[in-house]
């Protein structure tokens, strides 16, 4: 995937957008960012990978959905797959790593608006390709006139719909970070730029009010004054203002702290963990029956030799290349995998049972290689249970679960593709043959010194 210079100035950016700091003047310097249309995000991702602009609706106020496969195609070599428009904007935000959110990327969860891919699905996309988060200045006070919104503004920010900025702050959503403005009604710091952190989560959905949940709050060690400040276009009367990368930088660059934060559960998908909560409890599962064939493989059956990936130092000498990576799980990630683990297995128990089968117990603790047993009409089924948050069958095998694959004839895999999608999740039931002809790949070593 190659992403060209863009218009807005990236993280990465070697062309300067503003004048971050005007050295004459001793003055850090920039502009008010406009909200961005949905058609400009969209033009804009389209630039990072140098593909042709969006087709907007006949009405003017839609990309146009094909358009989504389009991004993916120029990324990745192939369309979505995406049957309708959630599903596209669904594989679409997966494939970049990103928890597809129903309640705001497109009007799935929602009473109005059939098939809307919102403004906020076109905002993500955009930052995940150049690798920037959109930015805001918050007007915080520790004054009795804030009480009633800022009780722990470090955490939570909480605005409704006459709050000026909020519209833009909503499209940016997860992963936008903030800087603390110290209003003039402040008892300490007044008219001082004083922290900034990471928005993780905006709840609940387009109507108000809201709460952005906030995450890495860092306080500034010198706050940074308005007088040393100068942005065009920004009305300090307006809660939420954003502003581009470059100038929320330069500006915690002047407070004296890391533009990059300490986040304990640091990830790239901010509040996925929070939309998979939201998911499995508002989309109870409803699942069609998974058929168990009446002769599943007998016998020994050996699995395919694992293959030992070989790799070699990138090209630009950050990184390696050759083989699968696996990145550390998060706090956040790992909350993610037990919700989609338990909603896989509400799946297996729903779907095996309307093929007649009774749940007779659960082994998930046992050590045993398998997680649920099942029985019919004297036969026992012993059930691995895999819960995939992407749409391909690409999952790891323990070695005990390896074992059973390769001697128990009662052994099946359930692994459900899309656990966490609202309704596009899918059961797939897996005989041992086709585990044992599966390709694996080793993908780490447990040594004993």
């Amino acid at each position: 995937m190659i992403v060209k210079n863009y218009l807005p100035a990236a993280r990465n950016s070697t062309t300067v957008h503003v004048r971050a700091v005007d050295q004459g003047a001793d003055v850090i310097t920039g502009s008010k960012v406009p909200r961005p249309t949905k058609e400009r995000l969209a033009n804009d991702a389209a630039d990072a990978l140098g593909i042709a602009h969006a087709t907007m609706s006949p009405q003017g106020g839609t990309v146009v959905s094909t358009f989504l496969d389009d991004l993916h195609r120029a990324m990745y070599g192939t369309s979505t797959g995406g049957v309708d428009t959630y599903r596209k904007a669904e594989r679409l935000l997966q494939s970049l790593g990103l928890t597809y959110d129903p309640y705001w990327d497109t009007s799935e969860a929602a009473n109005w608006g059939g098939g809307t891919v919102t403004a906020r699905t076109y905002s993500r996309i955009r930052s995940a390709l150049l690798d920037t988060p959109r930015c805001f200045i918050l007007n915080v006070t520790d004054a009795p006139v804030g009480s009633k919104w800022e009780t722990d503004h470090t955490s939570v920010y909480r605005y409704d719909a006459t709050v000026t900025g909020r519209q833009p702050f909503n499209d940016a959503g997860p992963g936008s970070r903030v800087l603390y403005y110290s209003t003039s009604k402040s008892t300490t710091n007044k008219k001082h730029f004083v922290g900034h952190a990471e928005v993780k989560y905006i709840a609940n959905n387009w109507d108000p009010p809201w709460e952005a949940q906030l995450t890495g709050y860092t306080e500034f060690e010198t706050p940074v004054s308005i007088d040393d400040v100068a942005i065009t276009g920004w009305n300090r009367q307006h809660a939420i203002t954003e502003i581009d990368w470059l100038t929320y930088e330069a500006i915690v660059v002047a407070g004296g702290v890391s533009p990059e934060l300490d986040v304990a559960s640091e990830t790239p998908d901010p509040g996925g963990d929070v939309v998979a909560e939201r998911v499995a409890k508002d989309f109870p599962a409803t699942v069609p029956a998974i058929h168990v064939p009446t002769e599943l493989p007998l016998g020994e059956l050996p699995l395919r030799p694992p293959q030992i990936p070989e790799y070699k130092e990138a090209a630009n000498g950050r990184g390696v290349v050759g083989g699968p990576s696996m990145p550390p799980r998060s706090p956040s990630d790992r909350k993610k995998d037990k919700v989609a683990e338990l909603r896989a297995v509400e799946v297996a128990i729903r779907g095996l049972e309307g093929d007649g089968w009774t749940y007779s117990a659960d082994r998930q603790k046992d050590g045993v290689g398998y997680d649920l047993e099942f029985t019919r009409a004297g036969t026992t089924l012993k059930v691995e249970v895999k819960g995939i948050q992407g749409s391909h069958l690409v999952f790891n095998l323990t070695p005990k679960e390896a074992w059973r694959a390769e001697t128990d004839p009662d052994w099946v895999v359930v692994a459900v593709t899309s656990v966490l999608s609202p309704s596009a999740y899918t059961p797939h039931l897996i005989s041992r043959d086709r585990i044992a002809a599966a390709s694996r790949v080793v993908t780490g070593f447990r040594l004993t010194l």
